[in-house]
């Protein structure tokens, strides 16, 4: 049955159905077109906010790395600071067994030039007594042959 043959009563709410439909699926449209226009605006604002996101979290991880990077520094400087203060220890100690090794050179030295030095005098009074000991025998050999000589005659000594 069409809207020609049905009763006057049905024709008319059969058009205000259809009338009715025709403006549900202009609605359906408009509503549909409506939620995918919020779709994309939130889509699109879900992409400004990721974005956003990211770029705080690279700015966080930069300043992370910038700070990891200046305290890496800050301990190689002070490894650095301990590795000098280490070798001017160990320098500083070597200079002084260096400066009491030294020293006792300098010590054995001055000792052994004074024991040097009194093994000399030592020596040359010993000298000096062996020449008064040779004086004094060739003093009594002389006495000797003088005594032991008979007086020179007078022939003797032209």
């Amino acid at each position: 049955m069409n809207a020609k043959e049905a009763p006057p009563e049905t024709v008319e709410e059969t058009t205000f159905e259809a009338g009715e439909s025709a403006e549900d699926d202009q609605g359906i449209g408009a509503r549909v077109t409506a939620v995918f226009t919020a779709a994309e605006k939130a889509g699109q604002h879900i992409i400004t906010l990721a974005r956003e996101e990211a770029e705080d979290i690279r700015r966080e991880a930069h300043a992370e790395a910038e700070a990891y990077l200046r305290e890496q520094r800050l301990k190689a400087d002070q490894e650095v600071q301990s590795m000098f203060a280490e070798a001017r220890r160990k320098a500083e100690s070597i200079e002084g067994e260096a400066r009491r090794a030294a020293q006792q050179v300098e010590d054995d030295a001055r000792v052994r030039k004074e024991r040097l030095r009194e093994e000399s005098r030592l020596i040359e009074e010993r000298v000096e007594w062996a020449k008064e000991g040779l004086g004094e025998v060739k003093d009594r050999l002389e006495q000797v042959f003088l005594d032991d000589e008979p007086p020179a005659s007078p022939s003797d000594e032209s």
